[in-house]
């Protein structure tokens, strides 16, 4: 199978997306003056899922796109304002020619407010992360999978909403080190560009 490598090709994006992304900071980080006054209070148990797209840096085949559509469900506690501590999913997957690729990661996580009163975070994980292969057949279905260590770090911004909802803008990277076919690791990175809805106190 002939592959293609990323290069200078991660440049080339595509438009669409990342004219969204882009709209979308854009009215996370315009907050106007009334908003910028308000709490934003976090307690108790926190939630926040979101969708939006992603590239790879593996290895494809030649008429295989890089970009797939991202999502992520994070779950977890408030010690205090600043910090919140929890569980993380980030998910990437891409299909070609009844070949569907999905990539995932599954972290515990730290998220991390500079002011507790604000919206602009920072975030780190370590945890496991795997890949899948399916590809449809005529009948049934082959699968073929491999997981190992898998690594986040990422940023974003919460734009309010309401007393119980706000607006999230998120970019993260994600690295998978997998085992490969010959025994050894092979690893890439996930760059994804999400939007969401935060839930800083359901209970």
């Amino acid at each position: 199978m002939e592959y293609r490598y990323l290069g200078n090709s991660i440049l080339n994006w595509n438009r669409t997306t990342l004219a969204i992304a882009s709209l979308a900071v854009l009215l996370a980080l315009v907050v106007s003056p009334s908003e910028a006054q308000e709490e934003h209070r976090r307690e108790g148990f926190w939630v926040s899922v979101g969708f939006g797209a992603g590239v790879t840096t593996a290895d494809v085949a030649v008429n295989e796109s890089r970009w797939g559509g991202a999502g992520y469900l994070r779950a977890g506690g408030v010690p205090d304002g600043h910090v919140v501590l929890g569980t993380e999913l980030i998910g990437w997957v891409t299909a070609q020619n009844d070949v569907y690729t999905s990539r995932g990661v599954v972290t515990l996580f730290v998220q991390y407010y500079p002011n507790k009163n604000g919206g602009l975070f920072f975030k780190g994980g370590l945890g496991r992360a795997g890949i899948a292969v399916t590809t449809n057949l005529n009948p049934g279905k082959f699968v073929t999978s491999t997981d190992g260590f898998g690594m986040t770090l990422g940023s974003g911004y919460e734009l309010r909403l309401s007393r119980v909802a706000s607006f999230t803008v998120n970019v993260d990277w994600a690295l998978q080190t997998l085992d490969d076919s010959a025994g050894g690791t092979e690893s890439s990175s996930l760059f994804l560009f999400t939007i969401g809805l935060t839930f800083p106190r359901i209970l």
